[in-house]
């Protein structure tokens, strides 16, 4: 069985108590930037310590990660991206990230996102390796979140992971039960 799901809002979403600030991201995010885009690397401790702070105090981080595999290629200008980081809530900035969320489904084997999710998957999987437990949920739920969206069985694992790591986390807990009805977008599984 293959379903498409659709929601009123792009990924679930809650609000911080406080945010990250961009002066602290922009490098982490330039430097994820270029590696998602070129054929091989991975994060250095820093930007991954970063990284995984900040999706903790801005969820719209994570989304923004997210959309950076999955979108177009505006999802990769760090202006744009800035544009959303600095207003998450305003209509245009849920608007990109829906769009770009309803085409990665419509395009789901696409061989170019494919390929840029393997570069990010590769990324996050071994910055993964270097966060301390249960620090390491917010990097695990958007590997889970990918690895669904490619329809890789092994997202399962990957969520169990996270949720071992955070049980509050929405994303992998949407995820884990979508696979425990066999759900997947309706282009990418097998």
């Amino acid at each position: 069985m293959t379903a498409s799901i659709t929601t009123s809002s792009p990924l679930p979403r809650t609000r911080r108590r406080s945010r990250t600030s961009w002066k602290t991201v922009a490098r982490p995010l330039k430097e994820w930037l270029t590696l998602i885009q070129s054929s091989s690397g991975t994060l250095s401790e820093e930007p991954i310590r970063v990284l995984d702070a900040g999706i903790k105090r801005s969820i719209t981080l994570r989304d923004l990660l997210i959309i950076s595999l999955l979108g177009d290629e505006d999802c990769r200008n760090l202006e744009r991206i800035r544009t959303i980081f600095d207003n998450p809530y305003a209509p245009s900035s849920v608007q990109i990230i829906r769009n770009n969320l309803e085409e990665a489904f419509a395009r789901a084997t696409d061989i170019e996102i494919r390929s840029r999710c393997n570069r990010g998957l590769a990324i996050l999987e071994h910055a993964a390796g270097h966060i301390d437990n249960p620090k390491g949920a917010s990097l695990l739920a958007i590997i889970t979140y990918v690895k669904w969206w490619m329809g890789d069985h092994s997202a399962y694992i990957w969520a169990q992971a996270c949720l071992k790591c955070d049980p509050n986390c929405t994303l992998a807990s949407i995820i884990l039960s979508a696979l425990e009805h066999n759900m997947f977008p309706a282009q990418s599984k097998d």
